[in-house]
C-alpha cells in the first residue's frame, strides 16, 4: 500500500508562488514542478505541465509520453500567447504500479530514494554546474556551491533533450521515494531531510516538518514537496490458498481396518500360547 502527501508553500521572500504539485493515488501519479520565468509566467507553465500530463496518463500514455505531451503544451501555449514568451517549468514526476515505480525529470527538481540505510539522489539535475562536471570542468565537490547550480540547462518550454531520463526502481517496506523542489533540496541538507523522516515516518507529518524547517531557515524560494511511503501489507490467508497444498485429509479407515482385522488371529494364537504352558507345567 503507498502513503502520500504533497505540499507547495510560496516561501518567505517570492511574490508568488511559481510551483505545482500533483497527487493522483488513483493513478498512481505524483509529480513537483517548479516554474521558471519571473515575469515570464512560470506559474503557468508548471500549472500546465502537471495538468496535462495528468490528463495525458489518465487517457493512456506512458509517463514519459506525458512529459513530452506537457512540454508541447507549453510550447504551444507560448506560439499562441506571445505575453507567455521564456515560460518554462521543472518537472520531476513518478508513476506506481504497486510498490514499482518509473521515474522522468526535467530539470533540477530531484527524486530521492529513502530506505533503512540513508538517502540517495535518483534524478540528475539538468543545470551548468552538473554539465561542466561531466564534461570534467570542475569536480564533485564543487557542484553543490558553484554558480551554475541556479542555471537550468533543461526545462519543459525550453527542451533540448533527444530522451526524457527515467528511471526504474521499487520500494520495500517503510522506503520512501520523495520529490522535491529545489526550494527544499536547496536549503536543507539532505541528512536533514533523511532525519525529519525517519523521526516522523507517516508522510503528513514529515513534509509538514520539512516545510517548517525551511520556513525557520528564511525560505527565499518556493517549496514543493511530494513523499510518497510503501507499506507492506500482511497477506490474508485464504482457502484457496490450501488448495491441493498440505490440506487436512479425510481419516482414511482402509489401514486401520486392515491392520485390526488380523486381531482376533493373534489373540487367539496368545490364548492357545497360555493354555499349553498350563498344560505342560
Amino acid at each position: 500500500m503507498l502513503e502520500s502527501a504533497v505540499i507547495c508553500h510560496q516561501g518567505r521572500v517570492r511574490e508568488r508562488n511559481e510551483d505545482s504539485v500533483l497527487e493522483e493515488r488513483e493513478l498512481g501519479l505524483w509529480a513537483v514542478a517548479d516554474g521558471v520565468g519571473g515575469n515570464g509566467h512560470g506559474d503557468v507553465a508548471s500549472q500546465l505541465a502537471v495538468q496535462i500530463l495528468e490528463r495525458r496518463v489518465r487517457q493512456g500514455q506512458s509517463l514519459i509520453e506525458g512529459v513530452q505531451s506537457a512540454n508541447q503544451a507549453i510550447l504551444e501555449a507560448i506560439e499562441q500567447n506571445p505575453q507567455f514568451s521564456g515560460m518554462a517549468t521543472t518537472l520531476v514526476a513518478c508513476r506506481f504500479d504497486d510498490n514499482h515505480f518509473e521515474l522522468a525529470w526535467v530539470g533540477d527538481s530531484r527524486a530521492y530514494f529513502i530506505d533503512g540505510t540513508g538517502i540517495s539522489q535518483i534524478s540528475e539535475d539538468h543545470n551548468e554546474a552538473n554539465r561542466l562536471f561531466s564534461a570534467g570542468e570542475i569536480p564533485i565537490d564543487e557542484v553543490g556551491t558553484h554558480p551554475g547550480q541556479h542555471e537550468l540547462t533543461q526545462a519543459l518550454g525550453q527542451l533540448s533533450l533527444d530522451q526524457i531520463p527515467k528511471s526504474l526502481g521499487e520500494l520495500h517496506d517503510g522506503d520512501y521515494l520523495l520529490l522535491c523542489s529545489d526550494g527544499l533540496s536547496g536549503y536543507l541538507p539532505e541528512t536533514r531531510i533523511v532525519e525529519v523522516i525517519r523521526q516522523h515516518r507517516e508522510p503528513g507529518s514529515a513534509v509538514k516538518e520539512l516545510l517548517e524547517q525551511v520556513l525557520s531557515s528564511g525560505a527565499p524560494d518556493n517549496i514543493s514537496i511530494a513523499l510518497i511511503r510503501y507499506h507492506a501489507q500482511p497477506r490474508v490467508l485464504s482457502a484457496s490458498d490450501f488448495s491441493g497444498r498440505g490440506l487436512r485429509r479425510s481419516f482414511d479407515r482402509r489401514p486401520y481396518e486392515r491392520h485390526t482385522g488380523k486381531r482376533p488371529w493373534l489373540l487367539g494364537l496368545i490364548l492357545l500360547a497360555v493354555v499349553l504352558v498350563v498344560v505342560l507345567v
